[in-house]
């Protein structure tokens, strides 16, 4: 179980960089950036495919078919519409949305294993999940004030977005769970692998992504921006490190733990996420902040015991 805990907080570790990429390159659109990684992601599954051609060959049609909608639905899909919810929504409801997705992949995951007589009563699962929960909503007081502020208007543009973030919500919900159930009745089959044909799949759908961004952006813009051999490196980075990286080390854990409680370990995305960006600017975290980091930490520590007991 730890081997898996661990693979889960390397990958969050990994993840938690994705929020400092629009940091340095702040001149770029957040979906040039998004599409950019994507793109980086297939190109690099492309010369791969050589050393993971004896276990692809593996992969039936609907394997295929399986991966392709993890790729596009996990990252264009989920992205696409969480970059409308920052837009017309703001980001300050976007994480707020994004921050339930632990909670919400716990819960049902839990509920489709109960069914199988595999999952943890209720009773044993919610004190953990409170924790969290409690965490979140301490560490994210301040954009709840922010979001009261944005919704006084009731315009349709600010309930688009919040229909677009619900949408992310539950794509990023699907994501995990349907990604660990493969990879759980496959226990034989390389995380490493799966990475790889995840961006394989991903590849196409993201030039399509970045063209389009590109076609409608305003005219005379260059395709690689003002800045495009940084522009190139950072989102090669951003592909390499935390797309592939991550989601083989994710797919790691999802073989090795109960999805329930593998899709709580992403509040350490969030965690790292803050480290990084305070890092960045040389500044200590607000106390309320800090109080709901330590609530999150310690709500995955209590299911960890309580899973401990049954795995």
């Amino acid at each position: 179980m730890f081997i898996g805990v661990f693979y889960g907080i390397a990958a969050c570790m990994l993840w938690g960089f994705v929020y400092l990429v629009p940091l340095v390159l702040p001149q770029y659109d957040p979906a040039y950036i998004a599409a950019g990684r994507f793109v980086s992601f297939g190109l690099l599954a492309g010369p791969l495919i050589w050393l993971e051609r004896e276990e692809m060959r593996c992969y039936t049609l609907a394997d295929w078919i399986y991966v392709a909608k993890l790729g596009v639905i996990g990252n264009i899909v989920y992205f696409w519409c969480l970059t409308y919810c920052i837009q017309y929504a703001g980001a300050p409801f976007a994480g707020m949305c994004m921050s339930l997705v632990p909670v919400l992949v716990a819960l049902v995951s839990n509920f489709k294993n109960r069914r199988k007589g595999r999952g943890l009563p209720l009773s044993r699962l919610a004190p953990g999940l409170l924790l969290i929960l409690a965490g979140l909503v301490i560490a994210n007081i301040t954009e709840f004030r922010l979001v009261v502020e944005a919704s006084r208007d009731g315009s349709a543009r600010f309930w688009f977005g919040v229909f677009m973030g619900v949408l992310a919500l539950l794509t990023w919900t699907w994501y995990p769970i349907r990604n660990a159930e493969w990879l759980l009745a496959h226990p034989e089959r390389s995380a490493r692998t799966w990475s790889t044909a995840q961006g394989l799949t991903t590849l196409p759908f993201a030039i399509v992504f970045y063209l389009v961004v590109w076609k409608f952006d305003e005219p005379g813009r260059a395709l690689l921006g003002p800045d495009p051999w940084w522009f190139v490196l950072v989102v090669a980075a951003s592909g390499i490190v935390c797309s592939w990286m991550g989601i083989v080390l994710w797919n790691a854990m999802s073989q090795r733990l109960p999805t329930a409680l593998g899709g709580q370990l992403i509040v350490f995305e969030t965690i790292f996420a803050v480290i990084y960006a305070h890092a960045l600017r040389a500044a200590w975290p607000e106390p309320t902040m800090t109080a709901g980091l330590a609530l999150l930490l310690a709500g995955v520590l209590l299911s960890l015991r309580a899973f401990r007991r049954q795995w």
